[in-house]
């Protein structure tokens, strides 16, 4: 597929200015992108214009302008599973005391797309917009659920299984078995696998052809996320919700997740 230049360049700085909230100048970015200053320069000014990008006055670096805020705006608010799922992530929020995310599946990763944060004094780092491999996290690890063997292999060839924590899963066996136990269970635990000390509980949110849709956790310090609480107290109150907003998608078919909420065996 031709691709144009200038495009290409300009998302690229984009990109670039988006994983560095301090923003760069505009050695910084020439260097980063092989181009003359003079390129990268003349790029700058142009997504200054459109308001894309602005430039700190004190220290002159470039980051990224409200415009990219107006667009994402405009990009979530055609994301119906958020208005459908907000009243869930409210309750799951209030119930569990902690905070709760809801995220969807992005080129092969996991994309933070709402939020309810904790009114505990001590909390977790998650930010709206924000990546997770798939792999390592609650969410990553439901939304596997609706991946097939050829495109976990996919995912293993593409991104690899990276070590966070001593307990990070880093065999393609392991995690075959984690996500066909995360199917019988209907719920995904991450047991500190990409941050030390935080703990979670997620579950997958299937749509009308019963496809997986997106992800819900309950996330925290494991302090208050205890393994007992995770494993005893959670998994029905978010099986709840996961098979509500499941149901809200025009999901009809019979999940673990119902079995779980009216008491019957997994086994």
């Amino acid at each position: 597929m031709a691709q144009v230049q200038s495009l290409e360049r300009s998302l690229s700085i984009m990109e670039y200015l988006a994983r560095d909230p301090a923003g760069a100048s505009v050695a910084q970015l020439s260097q980063e992108m092989g181009l003359a200053k003079s390129t990268v320069h003349r790029l700058l000014q142009t997504l200054m214009a459109r308001g894309y990008v602005q430039q700190d006055q004190q220290y002159g670096h470039y980051q990224l302008g409200v415009q990219c805020l107006t667009l994402a705006s405009h990009f979530l608010g055609q994301l119906d599973i958020r208005n459908l799922a907000k009243a869930s992530l409210m309750q799951l929020s209030k119930d569990s005391g902690e905070v709760v995310h809801l995220c969807i599946l992005d080129r092969n990763e996991a994309v933070y797309i709402d939020k309810v944060e904790s009114q505990q004094t001590l909390r977790m780092y998650s930010q709206v917009g924000r990546r997770a491999m798939l792999h390592c996290t609650g969410v990553g690890k439901a939304l596997l659920v609706g991946f097939d063997e050829q495109q976990v292999e996919r995912l293993i060839q593409e991104k690899g299984l990276p070590r966070f924590t001593d307990t990070t899963i880093t065999e393609a066996k392991q995690l075959e078995d984690e996500i066909k136990q995360i199917r019988q269970q209907g719920y995904a635990i991450d047991e500190q696998e990409h941050e030390k000390g935080i703990r979670c509980i997620a579950a997958p949110i299937f749509d009308y052809e019963g496809k997986v849709s997106a992800a819900i956790s309950i996330a925290g310090p494991i302090e208050r996320m205890t393994k007992e609480r995770v494993q005893k107290d959670l998994p029905s109150v978010m099986l709840q919700h996961s098979q509500l907003l499941s149901k809200k998608l025009g999901y009809r078919g019979c999940s673990k997740s119902t079995q779980m909420i009216s008491g019957e065996s997994l086994r």
